[in-house]
């Protein structure tokens, strides 16, 4: 039996539900947690299958998984009926965490579907999208420590969480149209989709909008629109500085 220690951008990135899924591919049992610093796996097996499982490890790790190092340790044997994911427990050390990630084309896809129950939902993510810095309060990223621990799962949401073969599987900011948060006029009575219309009314009208995301405030204008750019530099107190713009996309 093994006792490996990963280091590196392990966490965030969907990593513990790839190694439970790589374990129970080469019929492994043991366990898997984050560690605050690292993640630590407990591997059981035959010698062929446990050789392929620390090799593919690196090979097959999630596209936006960054391995440093990986120290194995064999280890005495204890007795594992299966393969699973554990609670995490804290240790001091290096830390390196997850950026937040752009939406996936998945996502994208159901973000448009008129079928699907997350369908224009702006908070929608998955394992391989979606906020993962912004949102932490503490290590190691588990949902409690971050903050969507404010918004318990449904039950929908909750079957995705643990299904190993659904992409939301152990996806800690996991939410839907239903349990998430919600957008909102705060000095309005719009929610929802009718919250952004409203927003887009303002921009257009020359107006500055502030929008609370989830890393701070963001003020939006019309980018095309002198008078509301003047205004903005004139509130921000920023006479030359270039503003960041926002697009469709490159060729908008």
């Amino acid at each position: 039996m093994y006792r490996i220690k990963i280091y590196g951008i392990v966490q965030g990135v969907g990593f513990r539900p790839f190694v439970a899924r790589l374990a129970r591919e080469h019929n492994i049992l043991g366990t898997v947690a984050n560690k605050g610093s690292y993640v630590e796996i407990f591997a059981k097996g035959d010698n062929d299958a446990l050789s392929k499982f620390k090799d593919e490890l690196k090979t097959r790790a999630p596209v936006r998984a960054a391995i440093l190092s990986m120290d194995i340790f064999e280890t005495i044997d204890a007795d594992f009926i299966d393969f699973s994911i554990i609670e995490s427990a804290k240790e001091y050390g290096k830390i390196f965490v997850s950026p937040d990630i752009a939406i996936c084309e998945d996502c994208k896809k159901e973000l448009f579907d008129k079928d699907n129950r997350r369908y224009l939902h702006p908070f929608i993510n998955c394992t391989l999208c979606g906020p993962r810095l912004t949102i932490m309060e503490a290590m190691p990223y588990d949902r409690e420590r971050t903050s969507m621990g404010d918004f318990p799962m449904c039950k929908e949401c909750e079957s995705e969480y643990f299904d190993e073969t659904d992409r939301r599987y152990d996806a800690q900011p996991v939410c839907c149209n239903s349990c998430g948060p919600e957008v909102y006029i705060l000095d309005g009575f719009e929610r929802g989709k009718a919250a952004i219309l409203k927003a887009r009314e303002v921009i257009k009208k020359g107006g500055i909008v502030a929008v609370k995301g989830i890393g701070g405030f963001h003020l939006a204008c019309d980018a095309n629109n002198f008078d509301a750019v003047k205004k903005l530099r004139e509130r921000k107190r920023r006479p030359m500085k270039p503003f960041a713009l926002m697009a469709k996309d490159i060729a908008t």
